[in-house]
């Protein structure tokens, strides 16, 4: 390959982890998470906060508020970046949405990561942290459940996931169907969240 051709593949394989042998899918929804902790880590360490001076608003809320915005706005960074360079990968391999193409699970899989952050709040004030302490709450709310979910409707394709999937052609197809099920992902993740929360009052 050539070295522009190289670097389109660099990036919707996610630094080549499309390129392994088994589940790259599912290694690539892995990798959003250290991207999501590194950017948190590097956001908080720096106090890179917002002054929202008109919603009066903690300190700590702030800085909660103003985490999320950043990685939000990373999720459509990777987006816009990811329906780029799949155009032009797509193009030079001639086929419709090819397994090694990761971005797209990656950027679902931050969106996940990101819209899901909030329910760790909800839960540490439940009646849950009785029974588990405050490590296990964040390494099942904010991996296990955030993972679990976007796999399951990502690989089983839900309507309208599906219908997207298989309508929307292009770039776009490709990009489209993950962040929708992120999205249903997310509705889940609540739902369950604050299912536990009522079990646990």
């Amino acid at each position: 390959m050539l070295k522009k051709e190289k670097i389109v593949e660099f990036v919707v394989t996610f630094c080549f982890i499309g390129k392994a042998k088994y589940c790259p899918g599912t290694l690539g929804s892995l990798a959003a998470f250290p991207l999501a902790y590194i950017i948190a880590h590097f956001t908080i360490i720096n106090q890179i906060v917002f002054s929202f001076s008109k919603l009066n608003l903690a300190f700590v809320e702030r800085e909660l508020l103003s985490l999320f915005i950043i990685l939000l706005l990373v999720c459509v960074l990777l987006f816009i970046i990811g329906l780029y360079f799949t155009t032009k990968y797509l193009y030079l391999v001639d086929k419709k949405d090819p397994q090694e193409v990761v971005i797209d699970e990656v950027v679902g899989q931050m969106l996940m990561i990101t819209c899901c952050s909030f329910s760790v709040a909800f839960v540490q004030y439940s009646g849950l942290i009785r029974y588990l302490s405050a490590g296990a709450i964040d390494f099942i709310f904010l991996f296990v459940l955030p993972f679990s979910l976007f796999r399951f409707f990502d690989i089983v394709k839900p309507w309208p996931v599906d219908w997207l999937d298989k309508n929307i052609n292009g770039a776009i197809g490709v990009m489209i169907d993950d962040v929708a099920a992120a999205i249903l992902a997310i509705v889940m993740h609540y739902a369950l969240t604050f299912t536990i929360i009522d079990w646990f009052r």
